[in-house]
């Protein structure tokens, strides 16, 4: 087994929250030495660049994806900024009694879906393809966030729900991994993503102040878990991808991490949670619903 002193000195080393311990303590077990290295690969690429060819693109730690592979997961991005921009501008335009700072807040926030939906359409473009449908399981995460008519559960689900289990996770994930590859894309691609983070911040904190001021736990679960479902249920639909790449196990830990982000936001801000349970709750949500697409698959 690993020690405990090498997985905790690699946690700090690439600043990543204490909370996450457990999650990679789990992914290493199997198979300890070759696991941390690997996951660690994802980060650590020193000089290496990386390869793009016209079917297929190698990161720099080696492992390959296709190109139609890239293009799927980037269209999925730029689905998910898109129909965020158009559910954003519809409540910007909702009236809100005393609460006219949530209309200018979202009218902002679809201003920047709608400039990041652009910058990935012109990364797919520049790499000479034209954007994916998205899956059926994408488009029913956002059927959920867009059925949310309470604002307080709009602030929570945006800011904190999405945010830490999609965009924080996964999206951070892909762009890093990525931008050593093609940097060319990803430096015009980043530039597009500059400003956004203080724009999340003022919501995420307007958001925590709602958490704060006596939102209960078990609202929080309720809210928690009916976006939380579709989210896994989309994940698995890519699940196809990571077993050809050979990572289907770091995804599985990327998921773990997706599931436990918001709840511990929500442990942070007093909310009366078990997260150790949710998590569990979630996890075994997961395999059953991949153990469903994969007899579907067959």
């Amino acid at each position: 087994m690993v020690g405990k002193n090498l997985v905790d000195s690699i946690l700090e080393r690439y600043d990543i929250p204490a909370w996450v311990k457990p999650y990679v303590y789990d992914y290493i077990k199997k198979n300890p030495a070759a696991a941390i290295r690997y996951a660690t690969s994802f980060i650590e690429v020193k000089r290496k660049k990386g390869e793009v060819t016209g079917s297929y693109v190698k990161l720099p730690n080696g492992v390959e994806f296709d190109k139609e592979s890239v293009v799927h997961i980037l269209s999925l991005f730029y689905y998910g900024e898109g129909r965020a921009a158009h559910i954003y501008n519809k409540w910007a335009r909702e009236p809100v009694p005393d609460k006219k700072e949530y209309q200018e807040f979202y009218a902002e926030m679809a201003g920047t879906a709608e400039r990041h939906a652009r910058a990935i359409k012109n990364l797919i473009e520049g790499i000479g393809h034209k954007p994916d449908a998205p899956s059926e399981e994408a488009v029913a995460v956002f059927d959920q966030l867009e059925s949310i008519e309470d604002w307080k559960e709009r602030m929570i689900s945006t800011n904190i729900i999405i945010r830490y289990s999609y965009g924080v996770v996964f999206g951070v994930a892909f762009y890093k991994a990525f931008y050593f590859v093609m940097p060319e894309y990803m430096r015009t691609f980043g530039k597009a993503f500059q400003g956004t983070t203080e724009i999340a911040q003022h919501g995420e904190n307007a958001t925590r102040e709602i958490l704060r001021n006596g939102y209960s736990g078990d609202d929080a679960i309720r809210l928690f878990e009916g976006l939380m479902e579709p989210i896994i249920r989309s994940v698995i639909a890519e699940v196809h991808i990571a077993k050809k790449a050979k990572i289907e196990r770091e995804i599985e830990l990327l998921c773990s991490i997706s599931i436990a982000y918001p709840l511990t936001v929500f442990k942070e801000e007093g909310l009366d949670i078990d997260v150790k349970g949710e998590v569990a709750k979630m996890g075994k949500l997961f395999r059953e619903r991949k153990n469903e697409k994969h007899r579907d698959r067959r």
